[in-house]
Formats: C-alpha cells, sequence, structure tokens
C-alpha cells in the first residue's frame, strides 16, 4: 500500500539513508548536492478527467482535476472513473504544469493571446518559452518557481486554497534552490526564476517588499549581461518585459533606474524595432528622469537652481514630445491613419488648445489590457504637466487637463472592478501604480482623496503590492508636496 498517512514522500536515495528529503522534482537537491543519483519525490496518486477533443489551451474550462485521498473509499472511485477515460492518459504531473502554466500566460493576454513562435524561429514573447524550461531535464530553480507562480495565479483565480497552499510550498524550494544553484544555472533560467518569483510575490505578498528584492535581483543579473546580451533571443523577451516592472521599483525607491541611461534605451532594440508598449516604457524612463533632476532642484541652493531648472525644463519638452509623438501612434492603433494625419498638425505646446479642450488630449480604451497602456500614458501625462510648475508660469492651465487624465485612471479602476473575479486579482495590480499617481499628484483633493481610499481598501485584497499601495514617500512624493504646497490651484 503506497502513499499512506505517515509514510515518506521522499525519493528512494534518501529513503534508503534515513535523511529527510526536501521531495524537490525532478531530483531533490540533497541527492543533487551529494552527486547522488535521484529518482525523484514520490507523488500522490491522482487522475485527470480529460474532455475529448479538448485542447490544452483551453484546459481551464476543459479538465476538472481530481486528486485522490489516500483512502479506500476513493481508490475503488478512482478505479471506476479510470475504467471510464477514454484510452491511456498523459503524465498527470506534465498535465498539471500545462493547465497551470497556460492558465498564467492566458491571464497576461485574455482573449487576445498572441500565436504560438514558428518552430526553429524567434519569438518576441517570454512566456513562450515557461514550458521548455519547465520540462527541462536538468534541474533548476527557474522550474520550481514557475510552478510557484502558476499555481498560485491558476489557486487564486479558481478560490482553491489547496493550490495555492501547493504554490507556497514550491515557492520555497525555489528560494532555496535559488540560492544553492545560483551559480551553476545558466544566466536565462536564473533571470526566468527570478521574474517568476516576482509574479509570485506581487500576488502572495510573503513578505514586505519582497517582490522589489527580486525585481531587484533580476534586473542586476540582466545588467551583468550588458545591453548587447539583450539585443535578441530570451534576454531580449525578458528585458522588454522586465522594464516596467523595474521603472515601478525604482519609483517605490525614489531613484533612476541604470535602465533609462542611452545605452539601455537603445542598444537592445537595434535588432527588434521598439513595438508601442517598449515606446511608452521610454515615456515613464523619461517622466523619472525630469523627476530625479526636480527632486534636486527643490533642494538645490539658489547657486545650482537656476542650472536645475533649466536642465529640467529641456527634459519636460523632451519628454512631452515624447508623449506627444506616442499619443499619435495609440490614435493610429484606435481609429487609423486618417485621424492620425488629422492630429499630426496639431501644435504641440499649445496652451490655448489645453485650455479649451483638454479632452483632445485623452485617449479611449475599451478593455482592462488596453486601459491599463493608455492609464499609464495619463500617469506620464499628469506628472510631467505638474512638473511644469516649476518652470513655467503657465503650469496653471493644463490643471483642467490633468484633471481629466486622472478621471481617466479612476475611471479605469471602476471597469478593472467590474471585470470577472477571475481577472480581476491581476487587473487590480495593473492599476496600482496609476492611482499611486494620481494620489500623490492630482491637483485636485477630491481626486487624491478618493485614490487614497481606494488604495487602502487594495491593501486587503492585494496583499503582493500592500506596500505600494499604503501612502508613503514614494513616487517621489517630496516632490508632488512640494508642488502642493508652493503652487495653488486655480
Amino acid at each position: 500500500m503506497v502513499n499512506v498517512a505517515g509514510r515518506s514522500r521522499g525519493c528512494a536515495t534518501c529513503r534508503k539513508r534515513r535523511v529527510k528529503c526536501d521531495e524537490t522534482l525532478p531530483e531533490c537537491l540533497r541527492c543533487l548536492n551529494m552527486g547522488l543519483k535521484c529518482p525523484g519525490a514520490r507523488t500522490d496518486a491522482f487522475f485527470i478527467h480529460a474532455v475529448p477533443s479538448a485542447s490544452l489551451r483551453d484546459s481551464s474550462s476543459a479538465l476538472t482535476l481530481i486528486k485522490v485521498k489516500h483512502e479506500p473509499s476513493s481508490q475503488i472511485s478512482a478505479i471506476n472513473h479510470l475504467s471510464q477515460l477514454p484510452g491511456p492518459q498523459p503524465s498527470p504531473a506534465g498535465a498539471f504544469d500545462q493547465l497551470f502554466v497556460s492558465h498564467f500566460i492566458d491571464g497576461f493576454f485574455g482573449s487576445v493571446r498572441p500565436p504560438l513562435p514558428i518552430p526553429g524561429g524567434s519569438s518576441r514573447i517570454w512566456l513562450h518559452e515557461l514550458p521548455d524550461f519547465l520540462a527541462s531535464p536538468s534541474p533548476s530553480p527557474v522550474q520550481s518557481s514557475i510552478r510557484a507562480a502558476s499555481m498560485l495565479s491558476y489557486g487564486t483565480a479558481v478560490g482553491d486554497a489547496s493550490i495555492k497552499t501547493e504554490a507556497c510550498r514550491w515557492y520555497m524550494r525555489a528560494l532555496q534552490s535559488l540560492r544553492l544553484l545560483l551559480g551553476s544555472s545558466s544566466p536565462e533560467t536564473s533571470v526566468c526564476a527570478a521574474v517568476m518569483l516576482t509574479h509570485f510575490e506581487t500576488l502572495a505578498g510573503t513578505s514586505p517588499r519582497a517582490w522589489l528584492k527580486h525585481i531587484k535581483g533580476a534586473a542586476s543579473l540582466l545588467e551583468a549581461q550588458g545591453p548587447e546580451r539583450c539585443k535578441s533571443g530570451f534576454f531580449h523577451q525578458i528585458f522588454s518585459h522586465l522594464r516596467l516592472q523595474t521603472f515601478v521599483a525604482s519609483m517605490a525607491e525614489n531613484e533612476l533606474h541604470p535602465f533609462a541611461s542611452p545605452e539601455w534605451m537603445t542598444i537592445p532594440f537595434e535588432i527588434h524595432p521598439k513595438l508601442i508598449f517598449d515606446k511608452l516604457v521610454d515615456i515613464l524612463f523619461a517622466v523619472e528622469r525630469c523627476l530625479s533632476v526636480a527632486s534636486r532642484l527643490i533642494t538645490s541652493t539658489a547657486d545650482k537652481a537656476h542650472q536645475l531648472k533649466h536642465k529640467l525644463n529641456i527634459l519636460i519638452q523632451d519628454t512631452r514630445l515624447q508623449i506627444h509623438q506616442w499619443r499619435l501612434e495609440g490614435l493610429l492603433y484606435a481609429f487609423g491613419q486618417e485621424q492620425q494625419e488629422q492630429e499630426r498638425a496639431t501644435p504641440i505646446l499649445d496652451a490655448h488648445l489645453d485650455a479649451s479642450d483638454p479632452r483632445h488630449f485623452m485617449l479611449p480604451y475599451t478593455d482592462i489590457p488596453s486601459a491599463a497602456l493608455v492609464t499609464l500614458y495619463d500617469t506620464a501625462n499628469i506628472i510631467v504637466l505638474r512638473l511644469l510648475c516649476l518652470v513655467s508660469l503657465t503650469a496653471a492651465s493644463y490643471n483642467s487637463r490633468i484633471q481629466h487624465h486622472t478621471e481617466s485612471i479612476l475611471s479605469a479602476h471602476g471597469m478593472t472592478n467590474a471585470a470577472p473575479s477571475a481577472v480581476l486579482g491581476r487587473s487590480s495590480i495593473m492599476i496600482v501604480q496609476q492611482l499611486k499617481t494620481v494620489a500623490l499628484w492630482s491637483p485636485s483633493p477630491r481626486q487624491r482623496k478618493l485614490a487614497v481610499e481606494i488604495l487602502e481598501g487594495q491593501i486587503s485584497q492585494n496583499r503582493g503590492f500592500a506596500d505600494i499601495s499604503a501612502p508613503s514617500h514614494e513616487y517621489f512624493a517630496d516632490v508632488a508636496a512640494y508642488i502642493l504646497d508652493h503652487y495653488s490651484v486655480e
């Protein structure tokens, strides 16, 4: 009788040596460290009831997963069900992995999931590499981290506490193996492991700012490779994905990240041109450069203030030009070439146009992914237009436009609240940093108060980003407070 209560689930080698096994698959860490042959930990008995002709890509609705408890009645039930299954079944562990990973990938794209790459070709989607990493015969921290993040995502979506508990076990194994094997693992798997642990923490929040540590770790690994290594292949894919997370992390620490430097903004995109998302992240790093100078300006002595003010003004105008160009490209996606050409002739710095019709600068969104993208555009506008107070006498004329951008973010939050519970967790994370911007940077007391109330409500719902949601000195809050104190709102 196997796997009865009280029996060890450790691998045969550890049981023979009478030592505790960490039960890591496909080989336990103890055997791996000792250089011993490991058959892998014993697993629970379970089966899969597969709906005929169902695609594995739609496995979240096509598969019914049932674990068999170690009780005689359950075993009899399992045998009865097993006799009804059509033909040989796939490996249970592989099917579970594929289910969780497929759900994790779908959580990023929803109904607009991009096609899989052509065999032998290249893909700009790093998520396509996850199944290969997971199926690799060589033990690596990335396998445990992929299981941890994908299981937690699935368990959270379906409300299954047992799956979330198992995800936490894989997370602890991933942390342990990452510490032990970091030097011997390939850079690709190490970076991927750190990124997946970040996604785990944004949902789980096992410790304060743990997500931040993983992002910084992944970014450091990429920095060690250098921008040349990030021009193609998996490093390019994961770099493109990690840039936004790195921006969020550096804003949380009021720092200008190295990824905002000219070499990191250009060299990694010499082979693969920037997509509209990449260009938006460029804008966010440009905003961060403005904030870095503004932070020094408000604390500078009189003799340095003039020089910093001049530098800030140049950076703001350059950032506004990038925003204007990105908006034209956004209009092309939303309305087509004719609308873009009509907008191209609009004067970029026409204050009268700003005052007469602030809605002219708004962009629409119809679903959560487009809302997340547009509200990042809104975020950049809010901060840059507020920073004009430090360099321009006409800054107050933009207050109405700023409030339109903040209302866009608040409306996007309403859209995510109305989303199905299965996607609500990830959707709320996508709007957190934008709400933080409203709470700190809006000239409207009502909007700031509403954003703070929303963020405080999210602290209990989303433990992973609770420290970002909470009021704090992050996001260059000292600069925002300085502008609120020294420049009245008309």
